[in-house]
């Protein structure tokens, strides 16, 4: 079965149930040695570092992203130090980062509103934070977990085909793939449910060519017994 078809729940039918998820959940923790409780990448950032940091690592390396917040902030350590570099001073800063130019216009035009609209105080409502520029739905889950502590279910590309391929999800839509596992797996495994996704969609279960003979969730997934 080709990649192309990785992701269409017409072509790979029937749903993951909550214990089986649960089990995958497990067994990829155990075989890498991950925990959701063990990521660090947002340690000691508030909301609106959060809200930066992941703006910033759009299509980005994790260790190129922190190096470019710190550099950022190190050089603009508050909103008004932001507002008043503008897009150009925050764009030199992220020179080095891809898609520069954009970011430090999401950046600059988020943090506008942040002060303008709500007090500069970064607002802790999914509806409120995908309505400032250049913030999604991973980006929105991101700072509603990392910066307020609250639940919420990160899909980026590993996490979405990982999900489509165990077969939590039917659709290649972030957002209903996100329902699909907010409605199956229990809210206490969210956080290992990241780590454990996006560590076996870099590693194992690749866009193409994937390991399935060295995946340790190949027995329950759907396109490993498809293949």
């Amino acid at each position: 079965m080709g990649s192309a078809n990785v992701l269409s729940g017409d072509a790979v039918t029937g749903r993951m149930d909550t214990e089986s998820a649960v089990e995958a959940i497990e067994l990829i923790c155990a075989r890498f040695g991950v925990r959701g409780s063990e990521t660090d990448f947002y340690h000691g950032m508030d909301a609106y570092r959060v809200l930066v940091s992941t703006i910033i690592s759009q299509q980005v390396t994790e260790a190129c992203t922190r190096r470019a917040t710190d550099a950022l902030f190190s050089a603009y350590p508050g909103m008004v130090d932001i507002l008043e570099a503008g897009e150009e001073g925050v764009g030199a800063v992220l020179s080095s980062v891809r898609f520069h130019r954009q970011k430090a216009e999401a950046i600059v035009g988020a943090t506008r509103i942040i002060v303008g609209e709500h007090g500069g105080e970064v607002p802790c409502d999914v509806r409120a934070l995908t309505a400032l520029p250049g913030v999604g739905g991973k980006t929105a889950a991101c700072v509603m977990r990392y910066g307020f502590g609250r639940p919420s279910v990160i899909v980026d590309t590993h996490i979405n085909r990982v999900a489509n391929r165990l077969g939590i999800s039917d659709s290649n839509r972030v957002d209903a793939t996100r329902r699909a596992m907010e409605s199956t797996v229990p809210v206490d495994r969210w956080d290992d449910m990241d780590v454990a996704f996006i560590t076996l969609g870099r590693t194992v279960c690749r866009p193409k060519d994937p390991d399935c003979g060295g995946c340790p969730v190949a027995h329950l997934c759907r396109f490993g017994r498809l293949r």
